[in-house]
């Protein structure tokens, strides 16, 4: 399937790796959703850069993980451009705790956001994806489900989780969608990352350098535009995961 006329969502694409990835999907001649929650200046911004490309894009604002925004905004596309051909989850949230330190609700908030979400807008969007036949759904895991890191077992219980999900979709949903994970590595640095840290994560990298928000974005277009990959993993991690 190529991407061009196509119409992609992806949520958590007003700003950061999820803004890379809408704008390279346009690119590639897809239509675009953009989704924010509540960064609504950002998402402005991202649509008119994706128009800026030639193509045509709405903005969904709303929480990925409400069962009552979801289904809004799930209607919204469909009211607005008819079809949906896949759906990228992309929101994410990625807490530092010591684990004796989280709490319940630390917990429960990190996995409505990082597992929740992505099921709930998952659900929501089948009946388009399906029509669109085949659809395609790509969440975005972590390569770190296989080695987790220090000080995020709360963060790495709901992506491990999105990892089982990923597998258990890719044998449901076809051969009507096509189901398949991005696992990123170190792409962004973390807000919180001491030079130390830094210089740890560096040494462990085959590749000795952070990756981009642009390698995330080739990883998916070529998932999307793929017609024989489901229930496939993709790291994106400098080799990391074998480093």
């Amino acid at each position: 399937m190529r991407l061009k006329g196509q119409i992609v969502w992806i949520t958590g694409s007003a700003k950061r790796v999820g803004k890379v990835c809408a704008l390279a999907c346009a690119a590639e001649g897809a239509d675009i959703v953009v989704h924010c929650r509540s960064s609504r200046k950002e998402g402005e911004e991202a649509l008119r850069e994706v128009e800026a490309l030639g193509r045509r894009a709405m903005l969904v604002q709303g929480d990925h993980a409400s069962a009552e925004d979801v289904p809004r905004m799930v209607e919204e596309i469909r009211a607005h451009f008819g079809a949906l051909t896949a759906l990228v989850n992309s929101a994410a949230a990625f807490p530092r705790a010591r684990f004796e330190d989280v709490s319940e609700e630390d917990f429960f908030s990190i996995v409505r956001t990082n597992l929740w979400g992505p099921y709930l807008c998952a659900q929501a969007a089948l009946p388009l994806l399906r029509k669109a036949r085949p659809g395609r759904l790509i969440n975005v895991t972590d390569w770190a489900v296989a080695r987790p890191y220090r000080f995020y077992s709360h963060y790495m219980a709901a992506k491990g989780g999105l990892d089982a999900v990923t597998r258990a979709l890719a044998r449901e949903l076809a051969p009507d969608v096509l189901v398949n994970a991005i696992a990123p590595g170190p792409v962004l640095e973390p807000p919180d990352l001491g030079d130390e840290e830094r210089e740890k994560v560096l040494a462990k990298i085959p590749l000795r350098r952070w990756g981009r928000p642009e390698d995330v974005a080739k990883a998916l277009v070529f998932l999307l535009e793929s017609d024989f990959i489901c229930g496939e993993t993709i790291a994106v991690d400098g080799g990391r995961t074998v480093g």
